[in-house]
């Protein structure tokens, strides 16, 4: 079958879920991952490119991962997956085990890797985001905290030199329906305007330092804020 064409064979097995709380959030169904007849095998057929270069494409490993996602409104668990953060694509094997699928991003409502949950958000949603997948790395109440990842690829001035892959990430608090780009210490704060300096105290005291550790320093703030708010 040529996975470059979109598969349309009807899901046709449902099975029980298990208490995976990614799953669970999404439906009361988990796809075979095994049924080629599934819904999961839906996509065009991923080839890496062949460059060398250090590092890779991926999110945490350059090999398949074990992981969990929601397609096309159905839970599969025990997937093994790879996320290209250079393409923004997940990818999955097909169940041939003869090739790769870049799965149609608009249709993964969500999936985790090794414990890191992302979600797919339209652009729509606000002028600030891009569509893609993004990493939750805190949710309470009404406030998400999100990272976008991205990788690009460069290129050497000189022939003794290789490629390489280098990572970004950009930071945006949800509150309600309003999302804010919150790459530095001042962004946060301005986005926590009402509790800016006690927010402001908080970091001195605790030792939390942006450009060392953005990601600490955001979810801890985040938390203290709802706190002091509650």
């Amino acid at each position: 079958m040529n996975l470059q064409k979109h598969l349309t064979i009807c899901y046709l097995a449902v099975l029980t879920l298990s208490a995976s709380p990614l799953l669970a959030q999404d439906g009361p169904n988990a796809g075979n991952e095994k049924d080629p007849d599934s819904r999961l095998y839906n996509g065009n057929e991923y080839i890496r490119n062949g460059t060398n270069a250090k590092g890779s494409p991926f999110f945490l490993a350059d090999s398949l991962q074990p992981g969990a996602l929601v397609y096309d409104g159905i839970g599969y668990r025990d997937i093994a997956m790879e996320y290209d953060l250079v393409l923004d694509q997940l990818v999955i094997r097909h169940y041939t085990g003869k090739a790769l699928i870049s799965l149609i991003k608009e249709k993964v409502s969500r999936f985790s890797i090794d414990a890191h949950s992302f979600r797919y958000i339209p652009a729509a949603l606000s002028p600030s985001l891009k569509s893609g997948f993004y990493e939750e790395l805190y949710a309470a109440d009404s406030i998400t905290l999100l990272a976008r990842r991205e990788k690009k690829l460069f290129f050497p001035n000189n022939r003794e030199d290789i490629a390489r892959y280098q990572q970004y990430n950009t930071y945006f608090l949800k509150m309600g329906d309003r999302y804010f780009e919150v790459n530095s210490e001042s962004a946060l704060l301005t986005a926590l305007q009402n509790k800016k300096s006690a927010l402001k105290k908080y970091l001195r005291t605790n030792g939390l330092h942006f450009k060392k550790d953005p990601e600490k320093a955001l979810i801890a703030t985040t938390s203290y804020y709802l706190k002091l708010t509650n």
